[in-house]
């Protein structure tokens, strides 16, 4: 077997992310001609976690990212358009052919990381594929090593698909095994997840099954609220205090649940918190007492009083009660307010959203005469 298999082999065995990104940068030094002093690897999509997790090695040694790195975004860190990388069929490059001797020492990792090494070139490799970049690798060399060639980025180039995939592979794990963690400490999978590092005082990781996840637009905006509730919530727990009231949030969900994460290697061992976070739509039924949720989806299915009346067992004026006392939580004045709160996450000025099942034969909904508002 030779080198090139051999490392192509190197970067697709399953492991942990710190084991990926040095099998990645070993790698590199497998296959580029001549030693190279320094390496790096930011694996992940492009945004400032990338750039802040990430393995830096100088002569041989693992070497801190400057605090300074936190927020900054890849693509801001090493001076490249996102679309116009992952729309080259191209992955390697020295990086005399992306940057001038001018630019190269203004960009911030250059700044903050090369520079003060004494590392004056490097090979890059930008992981993507279909339009997604999963990530940054390369090495560096100084003044007097030899200088990085065609060949060197035509064997990287031959390595790239198979960093790709043991790129997606591991972010699947990782997002698997934090997925899980989260879960083991809150129960429940309803609504966006949020993990807090509690000593950084920032999100460190996020999901959302039904609704995905953009950093930018749905953590970046609430990252302080979510770290100061859950300190709060934590805080009373410890104490015996009562807890505070569950923070609306300005996208309209609210914070359901808070629980701590100590020690999980996941996580790497750092004191976080998980915050459960209902949607819109989520939080309005969360609001509500077990019965008057049960009166709510029979109302919303369209049956008639007297029907759920029947069905949940309570007599029409108890159960008219009930209906007043959802309303004013939930702060609609009929029916079909109603519908559109807990159905439809839209204004009220929309159209009315169809049942979420199809009404009974006697619906008021259906005869026009809602009875119960």
């Amino acid at each position: 077997m030779d080198k090139l298999q051999s490392a192509q082999l190197q970067v697709v065995l399953p492991g942990t992310r710190a084991s990926f990104r040095r099998r990645v940068i070993d790698a590199m030094f497998d296959l580029v001609v001549g030693p190279s002093s320094g390496a790096f690897c930011f694996f992940g999509k492009d945004d400032a976690r990338a750039y802040q997790d990430a393995t830096h090695l100088v002569d041989g040694k693992t070497a801190a990212i400057h605090e300074g790195g936190r927020g900054v975004a890849l693509s801001v860190a090493f001076g490249f358009d996102r679309k116009s990388v992952v729309a080259s069929p191209r992955r390697a490059y020295a990086s005399s052919e992306l940057w001038s001797d001018r630019e190269r020492p203004l960009l911030p990792y250059f700044r903050d990381e090369s520079i003060a090494h004494g590392f004056t070139q490097a090979i890059v490799l930008f992981v993507h594929e279909g339009g997604t970049l999963f990530g940054i690798a390369g090495l560096e060399r100084r003044e007097g090593e030899p200088a990085f060639n065609e060949r060197d980025a035509a064997r990287l180039e031959q390595l790239a698909p198979f960093v790709v995939a043991g790129a997606r592979r591991q972010i699947q794990y990782d997002e698997l095994s934090r997925e899980a963690s989260a879960l083991r400490a809150l129960g429940k999978v309803a609504g966006a997840l949020y993990v807090i590092d509690r000593d950084q005082k920032r999100v460190i990781w996020a999901a959302d099954r039904e609704n995905g996840i953009d950093w930018e637009d749905d953590v970046d905006p609430i990252e302080g609220l979510l770290v100061d509730a859950a300190e709060q919530s934590l805080s009373a727990r410890e104490h015996g205090d009562a807890l505070p009231t569950p923070l609306r949030l300005p996208s309209g969900g609210a914070i359901a649940a808070v629980a701590a994460i100590e020690g999980d290697p996941v996580f790497h061992g750092a004191r976080c918190a998980v915050v459960r976070v209902a949607t819109q739509k989520a939080a309005a039924f969360e609001r509500l007492s077990k019965r008057e949720r049960e009166i709510a989806r029979l109302l919303v299915s369209g049956y008639s009083g007297v029907n759920v009346a029947a069905l949940s067992g309570l007599s029409e004026n108890t159960v008219r009660t009930y209906v007043r006392r959802l309303y004013g939580k939930l702060g609609v004045n009929n029916r079909a307010d109603l519908v559109r709160k807990l159905v439809s996450p839209e204004s009220a000025s929309a159209p009315t959203p169809a049942s979420p099942v199809d009404p009974p034969p006697d619906s008021s909904l259906v005869a026009g005469d809602d009875t119960l508002d």
